[in-house]
């Protein structure tokens, strides 16, 4: 019977420990080196492939200075054109992300997930002053996503910089979290730890 009690009293701390498994990940770039370069396929062993995304320290260019959140490294799409970030395996939670326009003020950032051709989240967002001193916080709270397309569009150019890329933005502070087992998950796995508990205290009172 004490077995019995303690395997229930485990299964009720997985259950509610269960949802606080999750552990956000940031990615902040600073390990990157000065750049500026290409991120690399798979860089940061966290699960992601990134497409079209430099990176730079955010003193590179004074248009690139507001959008630090963690220094020195801040990520940009490349020429000013959509960038991707694909889960390589298992489809992962975004929180969302530090951004800000690079030359163009009131940039109309769009953040779209595709689960193969079909849409299945869509945000856009006004980033407001290219000369803003800070990013701006972006929360999306997307949950299976696997495939993030990043574009910038409409928005003018202010006096403060030249023409640039007018599409382009900057990132900082990727924040996202693994794939963990879902409650229900939880619950077979101690329902069977139960029935094992039970099975053992009946074969000893034999």
């Amino acid at each position: 019977m004490k077995r019995i009690v303690c395997c229930a009293f485990i299964v009720a701390l997985l259950l509610a420990l269960g949802p606080g498994v999750a552990r956000a990940t940031v990615v902040t770039f600073d390990d990157l080196g000065s750049g500026p370069g290409a991120i690399p396929y798979g860089y940061d062993h966290v699960g992601l492939e990134w497409t079209n995304w430099y990176c730079d320290t955010g003193s590179f260019e004074p248009a690139y200075f507001g959008g630090v959140e963690s220094s020195p490294n801040i990520a940009f799409n490349a020429y000013g054109t959509a960038a991707t970030i694909m889960a390589s395996s298992s489809p992962f939670y975004f929180d969302g992300a530090w951004f800000k326009g690079t030359y163009s003020d009131n940039l109309m950032l769009t953040v779209d997930d595709y689960s193969g051709s079909n849409l299945v989240y869509s945000k856009t967002v006004d980033l407001g002053s290219a000369e803003a001193t800070t990013p701006m916080w972006v929360s999306f709270d997307w949950a299976g996503v696997t495939d993030l397309v990043f574009s910038g569009s409409g928005g003018t150019a202010p006096d403060a910089f030249g023409p640039g890329y007018p599409y382009q933005f900057t990132m900082d502070n990727f924040t996202f979290n693994q794939p963990v087992p879902e409650p229900i998950s939880l619950i077979f796995f101690g329902t069977g730890l139960v029935g094992v508990c039970g099975y053992v205290a009946r074969r000893r009172k034999r």
